[in-house]
């Protein structure tokens, strides 16, 4: 359920305007700039327009849903339809469908006849793709890739559901190079490389320990406390249990509700708790944080 108020949410307008103004900023300055600033600038303004898409889809910053989605609109991203991705994330806030393949969208793990069924080498690259350093590497192109691949089915089933999205979507993809290509002079594959490709990296590696399996649904949503750049970044959703305690909750009220209701959260979900990203780099960026197959439940 969300949270509609008539509050005026001065820090997320301050966030559109700094989202929408660093990466309009980058692009324009892109083609002047040395590859590994571009590289800094375009993903962290792209991971960071991920995290205001999440912010509008849950009802911010006005009461007015059909509003708040033209601030999300726009696929800087490029991968992604936004209508399809807010109705996935929706279906995924329901607790008792969390990591559940098939069922949750957002899930990384497969039922055993699935992986029974799988190529050894897909097989292979998903067990890397449960290691942070593959998340991070192959795994944005797996993801991308099993996306479209899902959607294609869903085409060629003749579920036409999801057609205007995407032609929506090819046609704002359309505008966004123009404005990347022609009016900025930054080449296209150099774009997918320094912005696309790395925003959606990051918004992986705040994901990737966001839920794991286990038998009680209350044990499957994590805690990262960082409060440290990455804390902005992720508009603190590293806190997930409590954004998925309080969905339509502000971004910016979530570290005082963390902080008051800390020890319910952790009663709940079974100290499934990391200590800043560091600590999860430190411990998961070459090990597998669990199998890809879903225990018996």
């Amino acid at each position: 359920m969300q949270i509609q108020t008539a509050e005026f949410e001065g820090p997320t307008w301050a966030l559109i305007v700094a989202v929408y103004g660093g990466w309009i900023g980058a692009t324009w300055y892109g083609a002047a700039l040395p590859w590994w600033l571009l590289l800094l600038a375009g993903g962290w303004f792209t991971g960071w327009y991920y995290s205001l898409q999440h912010e509008v889809i849950h009802g911010h910053p006005t009461a007015w849903p059909r509003f708040n989605d033209l601030i999300g609109y726009a696929p800087l991203g490029l991968f992604i339809p936004y209508d399809v991705y807010r109705a996935d994330h929706m279906r995924h806030h329901t607790k008792e469908n969390l990591t559940i393949p098939g069922v949750d969208p957002e899930s990384y793990y497969f039922d055993t006849r699935t992986w029974d069924e799988m190529a050894s080498p897909l097989k292979v690259m998903n067990i890397i793709n449960n290691a942070l350093i593959g998340r991070l590497t192959v795994g944005v192109g797996i993801t991308i890739l099993l996306f479209w691949w899902r959607e294609g089915r869903r085409l060629v089933r003749g579920d036409l559901s999801h057609l205007g999205a995407w032609i929506r979507h090819a046609v704002l993809v359309a505008a966004v190079l123009y404005w990347v290509a022609i009016v900025c002079g930054l080449p296209i594959w150099l774009y997918v490389l320094t912005f696309a490709y790395p925003g959606l990296a990051l918004t992986m590696m705040r994901s990737y320990c966001e839920h794991l399996a286990a038998d009680n649904p209350d044990h499957r949503t994590a805690i990262v406390e960082s409060p440290t750049p990455l804390g902005l970044l992720y508009l603190n959703n590293n806190l997930h249990i409590a954004h998925h305690d309080q969905p339509g909750m502000p971004w910016y009220k979530l570290p005082a509700y963390y902080q008051k209701k800390k020890a319910d959260f952790l009663s709940e979900n079974n100290d499934l708790i990391f200590q800043g990203y560091s600590g999860v780099i430190r411990q998961y960026l070459f090990a597998p944080i669990d199998t890809p197959v879903l225990p018996e439940q």
